[in-house]
Protein backbone atom coordinates (compact mmCIF):
# COMPACT_ATOMS: atom_id res chain seq x y z
CA UNK A 1 0.00 0.00 0.00
CA UNK A 2 1.52 3.47 -1.06
CA UNK A 3 1.80 6.12 1.75
CA UNK A 4 1.24 9.37 0.29
CA UNK A 5 2.32 12.58 1.76
CA UNK A 6 0.55 15.76 1.72
CA UNK A 7 1.91 18.45 0.37
CA UNK A 8 2.96 21.04 3.09
CA UNK A 9 -0.16 23.57 1.62
CA UNK A 10 -2.12 20.69 3.02
CA UNK A 11 -0.63 19.92 6.04
CA UNK A 12 -0.73 24.01 6.63
CA UNK A 13 -4.81 23.85 5.99
CA UNK A 14 -5.23 20.66 8.14
CA UNK A 15 -3.93 22.34 10.99
CA UNK A 16 -5.48 25.65 10.48
CA UNK A 17 -8.94 23.58 10.24
CA UNK A 18 -7.71 22.32 13.86
CA UNK A 19 -7.02 25.60 15.13
CA UNK A 20 -9.80 27.23 14.21
CA UNK A 21 -12.43 23.71 15.86
CA UNK A 22 -10.46 24.54 19.33
CA UNK A 23 -11.10 27.98 19.10
CA UNK A 24 -14.57 27.62 18.37
CA UNK A 25 -14.75 25.06 21.17
CA UNK A 26 -13.15 27.42 23.77
CA UNK A 27 -15.59 30.33 22.60
CA UNK A 28 -18.06 27.90 23.39
CA UNK A 29 -16.90 26.83 26.96
CA UNK A 30 -16.02 30.71 28.15
CA UNK A 31 -19.73 31.20 27.23
CA UNK A 32 -20.96 28.30 29.12
CA UNK A 33 -18.71 29.19 32.11
CA UNK A 34 -20.45 32.77 32.03
CA UNK A 35 -23.65 31.48 32.01
CA UNK A 36 -22.73 29.79 35.35
CA UNK A 37 -21.06 32.41 36.63
CA UNK A 38 -24.20 34.73 36.15
CA UNK A 39 -26.84 31.84 37.25
CA UNK A 40 -24.20 31.76 40.66
CA UNK A 41 -24.15 36.05 40.77
CA UNK A 42 -27.93 35.89 40.35
CA UNK A 43 -28.31 32.99 42.95
CA UNK A 44 -26.39 34.79 45.60
CA UNK A 45 -27.66 38.23 45.41
CA UNK A 46 -31.65 36.85 46.29
CA UNK A 47 -29.95 34.93 49.42
CA UNK A 48 -28.45 37.91 50.10
CA UNK A 49 -31.42 40.07 49.10
CA UNK A 50 -33.68 37.52 50.90
CA UNK A 51 -31.63 37.61 54.17
CA UNK A 52 -31.50 41.39 54.44
CA UNK A 53 -34.93 41.22 53.87
CA UNK A 54 -35.96 39.12 56.53
CA UNK A 55 -33.47 40.89 58.87
CA UNK A 56 -34.86 44.44 58.39
CA UNK A 57 -38.28 43.08 59.83
CA UNK A 58 -36.72 42.45 63.53
CA UNK A 59 -34.00 45.05 63.18
CA UNK A 60 -35.24 48.97 62.87
CA UNK A 61 -31.91 50.43 63.28
CA UNK A 62 -30.69 47.75 60.57
CA UNK A 63 -33.35 48.67 58.52
CA UNK A 64 -32.62 52.51 58.67
CA UNK A 65 -29.26 51.71 57.62
CA UNK A 66 -30.60 49.78 54.84
CA UNK A 67 -33.42 52.68 54.17
CA UNK A 68 -30.98 54.88 54.39
CA UNK A 69 -28.31 53.14 51.57
CA UNK A 70 -30.79 52.48 49.48
CA UNK A 71 -31.86 55.96 48.75
CA UNK A 72 -28.66 57.26 48.11
CA UNK A 73 -27.90 54.37 45.73
CA UNK A 74 -30.78 53.83 43.92
CA UNK A 75 -31.53 56.55 41.79
CA UNK A 76 -33.39 55.21 38.73
CA UNK A 77 -37.31 55.91 39.35
CA UNK A 78 -38.31 52.47 37.47
CA UNK A 79 -36.07 50.59 40.29
CA UNK A 80 -37.25 53.44 43.15
CA UNK A 81 -40.70 52.35 42.30
CA UNK A 82 -40.42 48.84 42.91
CA UNK A 83 -38.99 49.43 46.34
CA UNK A 84 -41.00 52.06 48.16
CA UNK A 85 -41.46 50.47 51.74
CA UNK A 86 -37.94 49.82 51.70
CA UNK A 87 -37.26 53.43 51.23
CA UNK A 88 -39.33 55.31 53.91
CA UNK A 89 -40.04 54.25 57.41
CA UNK A 90 -43.94 54.92 57.28
CA UNK A 91 -43.99 52.98 53.90
CA UNK A 92 -42.41 50.00 55.30
CA UNK A 93 -44.81 49.99 58.34
CA UNK A 94 -47.69 49.96 55.90
CA UNK A 95 -46.40 46.95 54.17
CA UNK A 96 -46.12 45.28 57.42
CA UNK A 97 -50.04 46.04 58.13
CA UNK A 98 -51.04 45.28 55.16
CA UNK A 99 -49.29 41.95 55.19
CA UNK A 100 -50.34 40.93 58.51
CA UNK A 101 -53.82 41.39 57.70
CA UNK A 102 -53.07 39.50 54.40
CA UNK A 103 -51.80 36.70 56.51
CA UNK A 104 -54.62 36.67 59.04
CA UNK A 105 -57.46 36.55 55.95
CA UNK A 106 -55.72 33.67 54.65
CA UNK A 107 -55.62 31.99 57.66
CA UNK A 108 -59.19 32.41 58.20
CA UNK A 109 -59.52 31.17 54.76
CA UNK A 110 -57.55 27.70 55.54
CA UNK A 111 -59.60 27.27 59.10
CA UNK A 112 -62.83 27.83 57.49
CA UNK A 113 -62.08 25.23 54.41
CA UNK A 114 -60.49 22.84 57.01
CA UNK A 115 -63.60 22.87 58.94
CA UNK A 116 -65.86 22.51 56.19
CA UNK A 117 -63.57 19.42 54.92
CA UNK A 118 -64.21 17.85 58.13
CA UNK A 119 -68.32 18.40 57.93
CA UNK A 120 -68.02 16.51 54.76
CA UNK A 121 -66.31 13.85 55.61
CA UNK A 122 -68.57 10.41 56.10
CA UNK A 123 -68.65 9.90 60.12
CA UNK A 124 -67.63 13.51 61.07
CA UNK A 125 -70.70 15.36 60.74
CA UNK A 126 -73.06 14.51 58.32
CA UNK A 127 -74.90 10.53 59.32
CA UNK A 128 -73.49 7.33 57.79
CA UNK A 129 -76.02 6.28 55.10
CA UNK A 130 -78.00 3.75 55.98
CA UNK A 131 -78.18 0.31 54.91
CA UNK A 132 -75.94 -1.78 52.46
CA UNK A 133 -73.26 0.11 50.20
CA UNK A 134 -74.25 0.59 46.71
CA UNK A 135 -72.71 -1.89 44.51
Amino acid sequence: MAHVRKSTEELIAEEEKKSDQVKARMAELKARQRVEERKRDNHRKIVVGAAVMAHIRIDPRFRKAVQEALSTAVTDPKHRAVIPDLLNEKAFLDAMKAAAKKAAAEAKEAKEAEAAAKSAEPGKGDPAPEGPPPA
